[in-house]
C-alpha cells in the first residue's frame, strides 16, 4: 500500500509542475488506472492529509503531501543518476528502474549514494534534486505556453518513457536557446529553432511536459 501511496504522490507532484491542479484524467493516464481506482486512492491519500482533493478541478499537494513528495523525487533523480552514470543504462530505460529503487532507499543510503555521487544538482532528465527546490516552478513555464517568437531554455522534462524516447529521436537537447518560430493548434505542432539555425518539429502535447525558463541576459 505505501509504494502505492508513493506512486500516486510522484504522480501528482510530477503533474502539478507548472500547473495549478492536477485532473483525475492525468491521473488515469500516468497511473494506467481507471477513474474509480484514482477516485478511491487519492480519498486515501486526502485522509492522510497528503492531498487536498476538489470536485471537477482535480488535485493539489498538501504541504505535508508537497514534503513527502520532494523527498521521494529526490530519491528518485538521485537514482536516475547513478543508473546514468554508473550503469550507463539506456534513458529510456532509467525512469522505471529508479523508481523501484528509490522507493527502497533508507535515508542513510540516500545520504550515501548522494555522496558517492558527488552530491549531484540535475538529473538526465533536467531536474533538480534539492529537496527544497524540487517542486520549485517559480520562474518556469511549460513550452506549450511560451509565445511564438519568443526564446527560453529548455530546462528538463518529464521522464516518461514515451517521452524520452521521442525527445531523443528528435533531438531536443536541454539548456541551449530555444526559439519558437510557430504553433499550429490544427495540426497540434509546434515548430522551434535551434543554435546553427536547426529546425525541428514537436508535437504539442509533448510539449506540455517539456518546463523551460527565460534567457538570462547580462
Amino acid at each position: 500500500m505505501q509504494h502505492q501511496r508513493h506512486s500516486y504522490l510522484k504522480i501528482i507532484a510530477e503533474c502539478s509542475y507548472a500547473r495549478p491542479r492536477v485532473s483525475n484524467k492525468q491521473i488515469c493516464h500516468f497511473a494506467n488506472v481507471s477513474p474509480a481506482t484514482v477516485t478511491e486512492t487519492t480519498r486515501l491519500l486526502q485522509r492522510d492529509k497528503l492531498v487536498d482533493r476538489r470536485r471537477y478541478t482535480g488535485v493539489t499537494l498538501t504541504d505535508q503531501g508537497r514534503r513527502l513528495a520532494c523527498q521521494l523525487l529526490h530519491n528518485y533523480r538521485l537514482c536516475e543518476v547513478f543508473l546514468t552514470q554508473q550503469l550507463k543504462l539506456p534513458l529510456s530505460q532509467v525512469p522505471a528502474q529508479a523508481w523501484a529503487m528509490a522507493d527502497t532507499l533508507t535515508p542513510a543510503t540516500t545520504a550515501a549514494l548522494n555522496s558517492y555521487l558527488g552530491q549531484p544538482e540535475r538529473s538526465p532528465f533536467g531536474g533538480i534534486l534539492a529537496p527544497c527546490h524540487v517542486l520549485d516552478d517559480t520562474h518556469i513555464t511549460r513550452l506549450s505556453d511560451v509565445v511564438t517568437g519568443q526564446q527560453v531554455i529548455c530546462q528538463s522534462y518529464l521522464e516518461t518513457t514515451d517521452l524520452v524516447d521521442y525527445l531523443q529521436e528528435i533531438a531536443l537537447p536541454l539548456d541551449v536557446p530555444v526559439q519558437i518560430t510557430k504553433c499550429d493548434r490544427n495540426l497540434n505542432l509546434l515548430y522551434l529553432e535551434l543554435p546553427q539555425h536547426r529546425e525541428i518539429t514537436l508535437n504539442l502535447n509533448a510539449a506540455d511536459y517539456i518546463y523551460t525558463k527565460k534567457i538570462q541576459h547580462l
